[in-house]
């Protein structure tokens, strides 16, 4: 059952963090305070420790040194009682690939004492279009909505999402959001990774960016982008125009670079339509490359 929304300890709360496999250091002083009707998104470029974080806060992994509370337990000596309270969907992994969708959520349900209906379930999320069909035979999209499933149908106070969203298509990915909010308003703590800014900024309550095994930012969207500015103290406006027909593209762009020069401005433009979070987080991150984080953004700066 979901923790008393009363109860203000944090559902998770990470502290100094490291861990090291053989003389490469993945965490090195990492933090993560998860609290109960919220959702947390933990970003970073790939490589960065968040799956170690997790790993730690799962107890699949002991830490080398700092401190790991979930729930008010350490992961590491909790016993199955902390387990049943933590939903974990991980990518691609995990699954019995021998049995049928509907059969994986009905055994995982029939594991916890008061689950979810898991038929509900399944046809919220639509999994009830391919319940029958073998594991291993799933597309990697309706994976995902399986493991997905599976994370939630045992009512966990604590869930951890690993790209929630990812293979999906628009419309399940609307459904994925909406129960992800849902499953926040009830007092359960959700902590996702994504590589997606557009459920970053659609979902999370907080932002903890990690890079190199530290944690850099912290706090609300605005929050982390606000203390993260431009040296220069400039700043970022984004706008979105939606519904652009293709053949007026070319003489609104010119229009708005020529009210922008009007004001001082030297404006770039894209159609890809990115937020200021993505640009933010290629200046905290170490890699160069930033792999999926990477994107073209549409933004004012003023002119020098």
């Amino acid at each position: 059952m979901v923790g008393d929304m009363n109860d203000h300890a944090p559902a998770l709360e990470i502290r100094d963090l490291t861990r090291s496999f053989g003389s490469v250091r993945a965490l090195d002083g990492a933090g993560l305070c998860a609290r109960r009707g919220e959702v947390t998104a933990l970003l970073g470029p790939n490589g960065a420790g968040k799956t170690t974080t997790i790993s730690c806060a799962t107890g699949l992994l002991k830490p080398d040194s700092g401190s790991v509370e979930v729930l008010g337990e350490d992961p590491w000596q909790a016993g199955a009682d902390l387990r049943a309270r933590v939903g974990v969907m991980i990518q691609d992994g995990g699954l019995a690939s021998g049995a049928t969708a509907l059969q994986l959520l009905h055994y995982g349900a029939s594991l916890y004492a008061y689950p979810l209906e898991a038929d509900e379930v399944a046809e919220h999320l639509g999994i009830t279009d391919f319940g029958g069909t073998l594991v291993r035979r799933l597309s990697g999209g309706q994976r995902q909505r399986l493991a997905l499933a599976l994370a939630i149908i045992g009512r966990p106070e604590l869930v951890f999402l690993d790209e929630p969203t990812a293979g999906m298509d628009p419309g399940i990915r609307r459904t994925v959001r909406d129960l992800i909010r849902a499953l926040a308003r009830t007092g359960t703590a959700v902590v996702l990774t994504t590589h997606l800014m557009d459920d970053v900024e659609g979902l999370a309550d907080q932002v903890v960016v990690i890079s190199g095994g530290r944690t850099v930012a912290a706090g609300t969207v605005d929050e982390v982008i606000a203390a993260h500015r431009a040296p220069d103290a400039t700043l970022t406006v984004t706008a979105r125009a939606r519904g652009v027909a293709p053949d007026a593209a070319e003489a609104l762009s010119a229009d708005l670079r020529a009210t922008a020069r009007l004001h001082g401005v030297d404006l770039e433009l894209s159609t890809g339509g990115a937020a200021d979070l993505e640009s933010v987080l290629l200046d905290l991150i170490d890699e160069p490359d930033a792999g999926g984080l990477a994107a073209a953004t549409a933004r004012t700066r003023e002119a020098r």
